[in-house]
């Protein structure tokens, strides 16, 4: 007899079918539309599954309940806890997997593209010339003893927007989990000094070109701190006025993690006074962000909606765990990525 696998998650269906032989899915909820599948839907429907892919739907207490038949949820996040509730799994016997680092790649591609935009100014002076602030109805060509004919004065581009070269600067990486390594591989390919703080990194695991540091050295000496740490009684809030203003003057901050590690009035505060040159943002405290907030008039302060760990490779990569993990399974081993084991 076939197992029976509900998925709700948005995945590459044709990749699971070397496993038509062993198991038969029905695909609902987030991956036929969009929208999350109700949770008196899935808790009526639950009892009639062995496997469930999921990605955002509430898998809690009252599901475990009525789940006589589960004995596999590959959930396709980093971090199950906040969707899942484990001790009731485990009560339960239910294997869990995760898709932990589907996203890196995504986040870190992102991470450098920030630190681009923010130190060559590259928003910034697109965005002015589409509002006509730096063009003019006078124009003219090189000549042979000049490339530029945007002007050299001090009110000139070539001049207010003179950056930065990534290979003269310090990278700091708070957190150094998928995202941060891959991000330090990257940029160690432009030439970065990289350190990085992460109380929990094994030592033995860092790469001879990383530096691992304490919280207070870390600060002082990122020309670009990126965050790529979860959400903890410890990150909670962790960078705030106080932190801010431990960083070098004219330094970086990118955050593509949570919103919730960042007090944000102390960030625009530290933008509006110029003690920091800029930041990048995808992640904010309330999502979506409200058309009256304070960030949107903060200066230097690019923001995206929570889109860096947004490709399609992300959706590939995230499929193929499940394709790892279902494969372990059927073999009666522990599968990758396993949370909760029994």
């Amino acid at each position: 007899m076939k197992y029976r696998a509900l998925v709700t998650a948005e995945i590459i269906s044709h990749m699971l079918e070397r496993f038509s032989d062993k198991i038969d899915f029905e695909y609902n909820g987030y991956y036929l539309n969009h929208d999350v599948m109700p949770h008196d839907e899935l808790i009526e429907k639950i009892g009639e599954y062995d496997i469930l892919v999921c990605e955002y739907d509430t898998i809690d207490k009252n599901v475990f309940e009525r789940a006589d038949r589960l004995k596999l949820i590959i959930c396709c996040r980093g971090n199950v806890k906040s969707v899942i509730d484990l001790e009731a799994a485990m009560e339960k016997g239910v294997v869990i997997c995760n898709n932990g680092g589907r996203n890196a790649n995504a986040v870190s591609d992102m991470t450098l593209g920030y630190m681009l935009d923010l130190t060559r100014n590259i928003t910034k002076t697109n965005e002015l010339i589409h509002d006509r602030i730096i063009t003019t109805d006078i124009t003219s060509k090189p000549d042979e003893y000049a490339d530029t004919v945007w002007g050299l004065d001090e009110n000139s581009p070539f001049i207010r927007f003179r950056g930065r070269s990534l290979n003269h600067m310090t990278l700091g990486l708070v957190g150094f989990g998928h995202a941060g390594r891959l991000v330090a591989e990257k940029a160690r390919a432009f030439g970065m000094e990289i350190i990085t703080y992460d109380p929990y990194a094994d030592a033995a695991s860092i790469p001879e070109y990383v530096t691992l540091v304490d919280f207070d050295e870390f600060l002082q000496r990122s020309d670009i701190v990126s965050v790529h740490c979860v959400v903890t009684p410890q990150t909670k809030r962790m960078f705030n006025k106080k932190t801010f203003a431990a960083m070098k003057e004219g330094a970086y901050f990118i955050n593509t993690a949570r919103g919730e590690i960042v007090e944000e009035e102390d960030l625009i505060e530290a933008l509006n006074s110029h003690h920091l040159a800029g930041a990048a943002i995808d992640v904010t405290l309330v999502e979506p962000i409200a058309s009256d907030s304070p960030l949107l008039k903060a200066e230097n302060l690019i923001i995206t909606p929570h889109i860096a760990g947004s490709s399609y490779d992300v959706q590939v990569c995230g499929t193929q765990m499940v394709s790892e993990a279902l494969e372990d399974w059927l073999n009666h081993k522990k599968p990758r990525n396993c949370v909760v084991y029994k």
